[in-house]
């Protein structure tokens, strides 16, 4: 990884047992970084970029994930301490994807050029909440990934950050976004749980209970009546129906009374009372407001014309 720490000022591991912060751990490199976001723009993350550091780096134990993009063209990469050894060769633009806690000593051969976007596992456990990932996964420690999204969207941020005034906060707070929902995804142990098919009323018996609804607009229906009539629960019915049929029952049952008496007023003579009383409807009050509500007229003026 392309980071170090002086050899001046570096130390034991035993004395950083404790986590420490990135701010703390970016004292003990052995220059500082040529940019880094602002503390304001990203609370629980942060953005900064560095070159021309030590080849070698003691990193502590941080109480923040980080990934590095690795910048500046290949150079080979060696891993030790926690976890397996490791020694390959990093592209350029790739990236190395670092849990919090881990401590490791890296040694880079060829350009010293890297980036480090630190965030806090409260950050990335609160991405996972969205999305109903559960609370117990881990970050998967990988050295020198290809990602070609993530190392777009890392480019994007670092691009941001090294012109603040051309970035608005809100894009690169949804770059930063989009690139956590990647990380869940595809870098952690998090895992979605199986979609449940939805819920479809089958198709003979959805037209059962579209001809028993046409058969009796008449007479006062109820959704529980229906839901019996598919021989599902009241519960199940609803969706079901909605998921066949496009709109929920009631709704579905509102549109056809109001239809009914719309073909009322057309054909026939008869009164507003008689046409809501044929269309189901308790008084030409509850007639005129659910017409008006469907097709932005009354009754009396669909009639005339």
């Amino acid at each position: 990884m392309d980071a170090s720490v002086d050899s001046r000022v570096g130390r034991p591991h035993d004395e950083a047992a404790r986590p420490v912060s990135p701010d703390d751990w970016a004292r003990r490199l052995s220059g500082p970084p040529e940019i880094s976001s602002h503390s304001g723009l990203w609370p629980t993350a942060l953005l900064r970029r560095w070159s021309g550091t030590s080849p070698l780096m003691e990193q502590p134990p941080l109480d923040h994930h980080y990934v590095v993009q690795h910048l500046g063209g290949p150079k080979r990469i060696s891993r030790k301490r926690d976890g397996a050894d490791v020694s390959t060769v990093a592209a350029c633009g790739s990236l190395t994807i670092v849990p919090a806690g881990t401590r490791f000593t890296w040694r880079t051969a060829g350009p010293i050029r890297f980036a480090h976007l630190y965030f806090s596992p409260a950050l990335l456990g609160a991405v996972a909440a969205r999305f109903d990932r559960g609370r117990e996964f881990s970050l998967i420690d990988r050295v020198g990934v290809r990602d070609p999204l993530l190392e777009s969207l890392y480019a994007a941020m670092l691009e941001g950050t090294a012109r603040p005034t051309s970035a608005p906060a809100f894009y690169l707070d949804a770059l930063l976004d989009a690139f956590l929902v990647r990380i869940l995804a595809t870098h952690t142990t998090a895992r979605v749980k199986p979609a449940r098919p939805p819920e479809v009323l089958p198709r003979f018996r959805a037209q059962r209970v579209a001809d028993f609804i046409e058969e009796n607009l008449d007479r006062p229906l109820s959704v529980a009546e229906l839901a019996d009539l598919a021989g599902t629960s009241l519960s199940h019915f609803s969706r079901a129906f909605r998921n066949a049929v496009g709109e929920p029952p009631h709704r579905y049952l509102q549109r056809r009374r109001v239809e009914r008496a719309m073909r009322l007023l057309t054909d026939t003579d008869l009164g507003a009372a008689e046409i809501a009383k044929q269309s189901g409807f308790h008084d030409t009050d509850q007639l005129g407001r659910a017409f008006l509500k469907q097709t932005g007229t009354t009754p009396s003026r669909y009639r005339r014309g």
